[in-house]
């Protein structure tokens, strides 16, 4: 079984990051398929944004000047007000420029609708799947939309645009995911999951790319007790400390984890419980040969060009 390659951001290291050049790069490639990752604004437009709040790393005014912390949030943009922002750029010399050499960047890129990404999803060759992953804070609810409003608007446009189909929901918060679910049962949900050695005794590999230690030692609390702000009460304590029967129980139609939790005993289990298998984000070839030997059914990469590559090799 080959697995779905699946555009990043729309493959953040080569086009800059959920913009329509970035989608349009995807399917010129042939890719299965692009993730993405949406936000309301504060007139309830279904809109494409990876943080909470603007970047300034990659975010210019209307004047083309850098924006500044602190920086406003998406829900409290009208969609008119957030299009005054050109996106398509990293800010010279940022930690974030540094970390995307080989993008090809694009000026009077602004902020896209998830509609104008489904017209673009529209021109492929075959179909073209969206991994639309529910942006919502389940730390901080104030910081972004409300998970069921947010999946129902999402769910309202894809159907609108007759593309629901061809979608598959991921998230963080399992809260979105779930409402989701009950919203539209026909529609696959992937949960996603935080690395798995956070919640483990010691100090997590940097390969896991772990939080500040009082960061840790909350989400440790919350697991431990099964008041896991993501899990919308699906805690995996309360299902035998397994969080693949914990995401099935909550209706998970696949699992979304971190590469690094791709384990032969992981894998086993999730088949064993009927889920399908993704993971993020996978950028070396080395890695991109060893997760496509589990058969999963999907890799993201920011590096398309190379996970194509690699499978056809």
């Amino acid at each position: 079984m080959t697995p779905w390659t699946i555009a990043h951001r729309g493959g953040a290291q080569l086009r800059p990051e959920n913009t329509l050049s970035a989608f349009a790069d995807a399917v010129w490639r042939g890719c299965d398929g692009a993730e993405l990752d949406v936000q309301l604004t504060a007139d309830g437009e279904v809109v494409i944004y990876h943080d909470w709040r603007l970047k300034p790393e990659h975010c210019r005014d209307i004047h083309g000047f850098w924006i500044k912390e602190p920086t406003p949030r998406i829900k409290d943009l009208t969609l008119d007000e957030l299009r005054q922002f050109e996106v398509g750029r990293a800010r010279p010399e940022s930690v974030y420029a540094k970390a995307h050499p080989d993008v090809h960047w694009q000026d009077e890129e602004c902020v896209p609708l998830l509609s104008e990404v489904i017209a673009v999803a529209k021109t492929a060759r075959s179909p073209f799947r969206l991994i639309v992953e529910l942006k919502t804070s389940f730390t901080n609810r104030e910081e972004a939309a409300d998970p069921a409003e947010l999946a129902a608007k999402s769910i309202a446009v894809l159907k609108q645009q007759h593309y629901l189909d061809h979608t598959i929901f991921v998230g963080f918060d399992w809260a979105a995911l779930i409402a989701a679910k009950t919203l539209a049962p026909e529609t696959e949900c992937w949960f996603t999951t935080l690395p798995l050695s956070w919640f483990q005794p010691g100090t997590p590999p940097p390969q896991s790319d772990p939080p500040s230690e009082a960061a840790l030692q909350m989400l440790r609390y919350w697991a431990h007790d099964g008041i896991s702000p993501w899990a919308a009460g699906f805690d995996a304590i309360k299902h035998d400390d397994s969080l693949l029967k914990a995401i099935k129980a909550a209706g998970g139609d696949g699992w979304d984890p971190m590469w690094v939790d791709i384990t032969p005993e992981n894998v086993a289990e999730a088949r064993d419980l009927g889920l399908k298998l993704a993971t993020w984000t996978v950028n070396e070839p080395a890695e991109m040969m060893r997760l496509a030997g589990f058969g999963l059914d999907a890799i993201y990469t920011d590096r398309p060009d190379l996970l194509m590559a690699t499978l056809t090799s």
